[in-house]
């Protein structure tokens, strides 16, 4: 009994050892700021958290919001403070439109215009590392924009930062930002802990769809946003990780998982998840339900 007890333990460490994630943040420098001293002090606290969680991380950029007239110096202040607290910047784009509505060549045009400013901040910090990110996870509406910007990507030295879990954290933060304005903490407290708690489902969901893909444990990615609402709550966010038995590891760990090797040919106007893209090139179903983001955030969310 005692030594089937000791193989019960082991196997669970083991499998705890394999739970292994990337942590990823888009829309640098700030989305949905009340102004630039509050862009400011949001940045400084997520790094903090980052810092004392000891994680590195890759936030992706999107150069035209850099471009505000007045502040352009302090914009590229927020960005060099990444990688001065020993993160990374990757490629997201000028200005974030969505590749469904855009020519390759224009959406080409965008990435490279978009890369101009945070390839000069990684050569100040000696970063070789390209890595890219999809807005809205649209990969190309078709076949030749998709084949075509992948074989772009290639040529340019960059490598593509897919997405395995994320938590519609733009929505929550939209209502959080509203309620934050009209100084409704009560609202605010709300927000954040049903955030947290979708979060947590999401893994749930992710975890169920990854073995029903994979068969195994994988490296997942997970992405966010370079938000008020993760700023608060980052570290709450990271708990809700360590509690279910994730270790954190960099984007670059993650990518040598095999699963990012796979091929993925679906074709399509919209973004999801890498998992599902895998699940739909395998022409397998989907067996699970979604998680629901809670009806009054959703409301809130669509003003009404």
């Amino acid at each position: 009994m005692r030594s089937l007890f000791i193989v019960l333990i082991f196997i669970s460490f083991i499998s705890k050892a394999q739970k292994q994630i990337a942590i990823t943040i888009d829309d640098l420098p700030f989305v949905q700021e009340l102004s630039l001293k509050h862009a400011q002090e949001s940045t400084t606290k997520l790094l903090s958290k980052i810092k004392q969680q000891r994680l590195t991380t890759v936030g992706f950029v999107n150069e035209n919001s850099v471009y505000k007239l007045g502040q352009i110096d302090e914009r590229v202040a927020l960005l060099d403070a990444w990688l001065a607290n020993g993160q990374q910047l990757g490629n997201h784009t000028f200005s974030h439109p969505s590749f469904s509505k855009l020519s390759l060549e224009e959406f080409k045009a965008e990435t490279l215009k978009g890369e101009i400013l945070t390839e000069k901040l990684k050569e100040k910090y000696g970063q070789t590392e390209k890595y890219f990110r999809f807005p809205f996870l649209h990969t190309g509406s078709d076949s030749l924009k998709k084949y075509g910007f992948q074989a772009f990507l290639a040529k340019n030295g960059y490598q593509n930062a897919p997405v395995t879990i994320d938590a519609d954290d733009w929505v929550f933060n939209k209502v959080y930002m509203d309620a934050l304005k009209a100084n409704n903490k009560t609202l605010m407290k709300e927000v954040a802990e049903k955030y947290l708690k979708h979060t947590e489902a999401y893994f749930e969901y992710y975890e169920k769809l990854t073995q029903e893909v994979a068969g195994r444990p994988i490296k997942h990615i997970f992405l966010c946003h370079a938000n008020v609402l993760n700023a608060e709550y980052f570290n709450e966010l990271i708990d809700l990780m360590r509690k279910r038995g994730y270790t954190f590891i960099t984007l670059k760990e993650a990518l040598q998982d095999e699963i990012y090797s796979r091929s993925e040919r679906v074709i399509t106007a919209n973004g999801f998840s890498w998992l599902h893209r895998w699940r739909m090139t395998d022409k397998k179903k989907n067996t699970l339900k979604d998680p629901e983001i809670p009806a009054n955030i959703q409301a809130l969310y669509d003003g009404k």
